[in-house]
């Protein structure tokens, strides 16, 4: 009865896992997030005077 009852834990567990996975591969991935994701992509190219970093280095 204990190997029936650990297996079936340890399969909800794995399901609870996956779900949690496939949910935040799909919010990463979501067109809602597409805006987010462009401003983080052009950080590292930002040369206007609204990159904290650049001002830190000009002084």
């Amino acid at each position: 009865m204990n190997e029936i009852l650990s297996g079936t834990v340890h399969g909800i567990w794995t399901l609870i896992l996956m779900s949690t996975v496939i949910g935040i591969y799909a919010w990463a991935w979501s067109s809602k997030r597409e805006v987010a994701f462009n401003e983080a992509a052009m950080l590292a190219v930002d040369d206007s005077n609204n990159n904290p970093e650049k001002e830190q280095n000009n002084d």
